[in-house]
């Protein structure tokens, strides 16, 4: 009867401890797809709505960007991107007013494209006005 007992209290005991471990694990090891930014807090992976991350950080004043580690975007010929949350990401979109427009037609969050410079203005004094 004791060995019964023993085994009875030792399973919690177990469960509790793996519970632990489990708690313990990094974070970034489950973030979300889309990580809400701001200049008051850290960013947040915690989304895997674009449009409720959208919401909320206009909300909170800061922004919605994709987790790049989570989600690569395809890029394209834009500076912004618009990603929903079904994973597509559509980069067309020179600047992140008409970018913001497309996001909330289609529930998703604008995004700037990785790995892009900044587009700059033509040097007018430059050779052909480049």
């Amino acid at each position: 009867m004791r060995l019964g007992s023993a085994t009875i209290v030792m399973r919690p005991i177990r469960t509790a401890v793996l519970m632990m471990v489990g708690l313990a694990a990094p974070i970034g090891a489950s973030a979300a797809p889309f990580c809400l930014r701001s200049q008051a807090i850290p960013p947040q992976c915690m989304y895997y709505d674009a449009a409720q991350c959208d919401r909320d950080a206009t909300k909170q004043g800061g922004f919605c960007e994709v987790n790049v580690r989570e989600m690569p975007v395809r890029r394209g010929f834009g500076q912004y991107c618009v990603v929903n949350s079904a994973r597509v990401s559509t980069c067309v979109y020179t600047d992140r007013g008409t970018c913001a427009a497309a996001a909330a037609r289609e529930h998703g969050t604008c995004t700037q494209a990785t790995g892009r410079a900044p587009s700059a203005a033509p040097d007018p004094y430059g050779a052909n006005g480049q």
